[in-house]
């Protein structure tokens, strides 16, 4: 088992890594729409949240030896449903003709001002 730990990424909020690299798959942890330079949350609304997460997940990704056309399986959390047009077309243009499975939900966040986080499964 190997950590993953990129300064391309946010850093984690708590007792837990970016991700895992194990038996030839990539484990990326909950990732939000964090600033990596800052650690703070990006100005703006879904569709900059949506696009900043999905930046700092094709970083883990990356540092882990993976991309984003092998990626399995993704989980999207909302925070208000009415979003999910809005994430649907930023996550489209990230995935292109790429399909993996995905689950969205609508969730509370532990932290005010978060919209969405994303967590995936890709293959090496």
């Amino acid at each position: 088992m190997k950590y993953i730990e990129t300064p391309k990424s946010v850093k984690p909020l708590g007792p837990y890594c970016q991700g895992i690299v194990a038996n030839g798959m990539v484990f990326v942890s909950g990732t939000v729409g964090m600033d990596p330079a800052t650690n703070s949350m990006v100005p703006g609304g879904i569709k900059e949240q949506a696009t900043q997460t999905l930046a700092n997940i094709k970083s883990i990704l990356e540092a882990g030896g993976s991309e984003l056309g092998k990626v399995l399986k993704v989980s999207v959390f909302l925070e208000d449903g009415a979003d999910f047009k809005v994430m649907n077309d930023v996550y489209a243009s990230f995935f292109g003709d790429h399909k993996p499975t995905r689950t969205t939900v609508v969730a509370g966040f532990v932290k005010d001002g978060i919209l969405i986080e994303i967590d995936c499964i890709a293959s090496l």
